[in-house]
C-alpha cells in the first residue's frame, strides 16, 4: 500500500523521539508501524490504492498538459489576432484599390467621350463648306475647257 503525504510535519513522541513527514507519495513501508499508529499521521497522510495512484499520476500528467495546451493556446491566440490585423489592412487595401479603379474608369470613359468629340470636330473640319463629305471629288471643269470645246463644236456645223 501507499500513502499520499499532504504537506510536511513533524510528529513528536512520548518518548522524545521525532518523525518528520515529506510531501509526496511513499510507500507503506517508508513508515514505521508506531508512525502510523500516530493519532497526527492519519491527517498528514491518506492510504492509497494502486487505482488511485493511477488516477493521481494521470491528473498529474493531465494538469502538464493543460499547461502546455494552455501555452499553445495563447500562441495561437496571438497569431490569430495578428493573422485579423493582416486581413483587416488587405482588406483596406482593397478597398483603396476599387476606389483607385473606379477613378481610372471614370478617367477612360471621360478620355473616350473626348475622343469621340474629337472625331466630329476633325470631321466637321474635313469637311468643304458645301456641305459634301470630305472624300467626294468635284467634277466641276474650272479651267474653262467646256466653253472651248464648245466653240468649236460651232465651228464645225
Amino acid at each position: 500500500m501507499k500513502y499520499v503525504v499532504s504537506g510536511g510535519a513533524t510528529l513528536s513522541f512520548a518518548d522524545g523521539s521525532k518523525f518528520e513527514l515529506s510531501q509526496g507519495i511513499h510507500d507503506s513501508s517508508s513508515f514505521p508501524k508506531e508512525v502510523k499508529d500516530h493519532w497526527a499521521f492519519k491527517a498528514y497522510a491518506r492510504p492509497i490504492d494502486e487505482a488511485d495512484l493511477a488516477n493521481e499520476q494521470s491528473n498529474e500528467d493531465l494538469s502538464a498538459s493543460l499547461v502546455l495546451l494552455a501555452e499553445e493556446n495563447n500562441t495561437l491566440k496571438a497569431q490569430l489576432a495578428e493573422h485579423e490585423k493582416t486581413i483587416t489592412a488587405l482588406g483596406n487595401e482593397n478597398t483603396d484599390l476599387k476606389a483607385q479603379l473606379a477613378e481610372h474608369e471614370k478617367t477612360i470613359t471621360a478620355l473616350g467621350n473626348e475622343n469621340t468629340d474629337l472625331k466630329a470636330q476633325l470631321a466637321a473640319a474635313q469637311a468643304p463648306a458645301g456641305g459634301k463629305p470630305a472624300d467626294s471629288t468635284d467634277k466641276t471643269d474650272n479651267t474653262g475647257g467646256d466653253a472651248k470645246n464648245a466653240k468649236k463644236q460651232q465651228a464645225s456645223d
